[in-house]
């Protein structure tokens, strides 16, 4: 087991990647670009490991991106990564569940979900009956196209952290 969260580590590393010196300027910068699940014991840019459940930020200033540990995103950048966790592990549990507004956002910016579409699923999202059979239908194929989609991306990620050296805790 690693140490603990280092914030100044953490701080360190994400102000060596953005546009501002500032940590609060530096901060406003990174947004939540995707998540996802990794078996490896990974080390984030506070040290802390391991961490399984990684997120990818992007800074919006300068197009760099950065895994870090879902829960230094929570508590440095404040950003609710969390949520999207929360959501995913309920809808591969029961693809019937319904993703939540911020997840809705986040794959609506990696253009998985069309406006149109986050629009419809807004509208139900909460509705455990008196749903059409259209809302029923869509519900279920946009969650079955993000979860193919995370599946795909996490091999992706994953297999390029290790050719690039991925951090990992030695045992």
């Amino acid at each position: 087991m690693g140490s603990g969260h280092n914030e100044a580590k953490f701080k360190a590393a994400i102000l060596s990647r953005s546009t501002s010196n500032d940590w609060d300027e530096a901060k406003a910068e990174w947004k939540l670009y995707t998540v996802y699940n990794d078996p490896a014991d990974r080390f984030c840019e506070c040290d802390h490991s391991p961490i399984h459940q990684i997120c990818v930020i992007l800074n919006t200033k300068n197009g760099q991106k950065t895994d870090v540990g879902n829960v230094c995103v929570r508590r440095f950048l404040r950003l609710l990564s969390n949520r999207i966790f929360s959501v995913i592990k309920r809808i591969r549990a029961d693809i019937s569940k319904s993703l939540n507004p911020k997840a809705l956002e986040l794959f609506k910016e990696r253009g998985l979900i069309s406006h149109q579409e986050e629009q419809e699923y807004l509208t139900y999202w909460r509705k455990r009956k008196n749903m059409t059979e259209y809302q029923r239908s869509q519900k279920l194929t946009i969650n079955a196209r993000i979860i193919e989609f995370l599946d795909e991306e996490a091999s992706r990620l994953i297999a390029m952290a290790r050719a690039h050296g991925l951090k990992v805790q030695q045992t």
